[in-house]
């Protein structure tokens, strides 16, 4: 006698089962979709499709990042014979050009030229969302090497906000050089937690935990899936795209752009200020002019700075470079309305009027005013 109850078991649970394998099937197909049409680099997304990054590489390498890029940056500096150094920092706004066009420049390539012409030298350090955290672990890093005469310094009131310390930057605390600087300055307070998790983020495993079993398999799989499978390398990218994508959409539904009031925390905004405090009198210990500036913001649209607080923010930030000996200077204003950008982004099309990049005759504005003020510093 045949039996048909086991066959029938098997077949449900492989029923069973379906959904979940349908499931990641579509998920993976869905994946492989995106990364064919929508993929994008996610460190550029703040830009949209308008604005293109501009950073020149090989041998005219001088506009850097952090640590994935900083030994390139120095290594044609000293080909150039170690000259007199001027150190930018900055965010998204030194690299994006909007409406680009061959042969346009960024302010930090014409600050260069200008400079170049009476024995200066720039480079320019500069991260989308950059905050003064990670500004800080970079100046603990490249301030040894650069020696710089002076220190360009923009806060951008919109970043006040940011806090944390993103891999490429903390990498720089693998030299306990850096860590130990860090942990000197007057500013530890206010980043030693970030610097902390950073470090553990970074360091190195235990030797019996990284020569184990389980280590050695992983790695080897993982090798194995980077090198064979395209979808598996992208990962990292791909997970940001789809956050992206998240917060994007949410904005949308929740009717959140970039023109919605959005205030800082007073008690986050004293952090950063202390902070900045903190790393304007280490420069100027460390034998550096500090030029301070309130980069360049859109006026002809109502933007997300409340304007009573905003206004206080700048007058904080004239009384920190009076107290320490820097020069303040507000260029807020500078570039006019059709200069700037429009934020489309790269998933699903939505446009907001941008308040951080703008064309290349911004950029030859805002090199412009930061070479004049530099002039004026005997620069």
């Amino acid at each position: 006698m045949t039996d048909t109850i086991a066959p029938t078991i098997k077949t449900s649970r492989l029923l069973l089962w379906l959904p979940l394998i349908i499931g990641a099937i579509g998920a993976l197909l869905l994946l492989e979709y995106m990364r064919e049409t929508v993929v994008f680099r996610v460190e550029n997304a703040a830009f949209g499709r308008e604005t293109s990054r501009f950073m020149p590489t090989g041998e005219g390498q001088n506009q850097c990042a952090d640590a994935s890029d900083s030994a390139k940056c120095i290594g044609v500096w000293h080909k150039a014979g170690d000259p007199p150094a001027v150190i930018w920092f900055g965010n998204s706004q030194l690299e994006g050009i909007n409406r680009f066009k061959p042969g346009d420049l960024n302010a930090p390539e014409l600050l260069h030229r200008a400079l170049g012409a009476r024995g200066k030298y720039v480079v320019t350090y500069s991260q989308p969302n950059a905050n003064l955290t990670e500004e800080a672990i970079i100046w603990a890093a490249i301030q040894p090497v650069y020696r710089p005469r002076l220190l360009i310094l923009p806060v951008c009131y919109d970043d006040i906000r940011e806090l944390g310390v993103r891999d490429t930057v903390g990498d720089m605390l693998d030299d306990p050089k850096v860590s130990a600087r860090l942990k000197r300055a007057p500013y530890w307070a206010q980043i030693a937690s970030a610097v902390g998790e950073a470090m553990k983020q970074n360091a190195p495993l235990k030797a019996e935990t990284h020569l184990s079993l389980q280590n050695r398999t992983e790695a080897a799989a993982t090798g194995f899936l980077s090198h064979h499978w395209s979808l598996w390398s992208d990962r990292a990218n791909m997970r940001g795209i789809l956050g992206f994508a998240v917060h994007g959409l949410r904005n949308e539904v929740l009717g959140i752009h970039s023109t919605s009031k959005r205030p800082v925390d007073p008690s986050v905004l004293v952090n950063r200020l202390t902070l900045l405090d903190g790393m304007i009198a280490e420069a100027r210990a460390d034998g550096a002019q500090v030029l301070l500036y309130a980069p360049p913001y859109r006026q002809d649209i109502d933007g997300p700075y409340l304007a009573d607080d905003y206004h206080v923010f700048k007058a904080q930030l004239a009384a920190i470079a009076k107290k320490h000996g820097a020069h303040f200077v507000d260029i807020d204003p500078i570039v006019p309305g059709p200069e700037w950008a429009t934020v489309t982004d790269d998933v699903f099309g939505f446009q907001e009027p941008d308040f951080m990049h703008f064309t290349a005759a911004g950029h030859q504005r805002l090199a412009a005013h930061i070479d004049g003020a530099a002039r004026r510093m005997g620069y």
